[in-house]
């Protein structure tokens, strides 16, 4: 568990692993993820607003997520408030989020179902990649081609 961290954190010496958990392979599976709700989203409400409440969650996951890279990237240059900056980053984030919610509860031309999974589309997404990865490294130390 430690070294899928170390990978996912990008503590590590390999540069294959730096491009398989690029920003647009983690947009890609967050878009993957969207699509395997809105099959199992069918079950449950009309089409258009499912596709409404994934669209507003999947654009602001996206955002936030670039958001975030942007951010880490300033605290990691060595400001003096990073502490600070961090938590009012996540602080404005949960917001954010909140706010999609929100929107989504009270038009009832968005599905709520749609808009949550839009918004967990991304760390998901993350998930996957982590998944996918780990399973092909232990796939090729099993004998499988590298």
């Amino acid at each position: 568990m430690n070294n899928l961290l170390m990978r996912m954190t990008n503590e590590y010496d390999g540069e294959e692993n730096e491009e398989f958990f690029s920003a647009k392979r983690i947009r890609l599976a967050a878009l993957g993820i969207c699509i395997v709700c809105f099959g199992a989203g069918l079950l449950f409400t009309d089409r258009l607003s499912l596709i409404k409440g994934l669209a507003l969650g999947y654009i602001i996951a996206v955002l936030l997520f670039r958001q975030h890279e942007l951010s880490i990237g300033k605290l990691l240059s060595g400001s003096e408030n990073a502490d600070r900056a961090s938590r009012m980053g996540y602080f404005m984030r949960m917001l954010i989020r909140g706010a999609a919610i929100f929107i989504a509860v009270k038009n009832p031309g968005l599905s709520i179902f749609g808009c949550v999974a839009g918004l967990l589309s991304v760390p998901y997404g993350i998930y996957a990649l982590a998944f996918i990865d780990a399973f092909g490294q232990r796939k090729n130390k099993k004998g499988g081609k590298e």
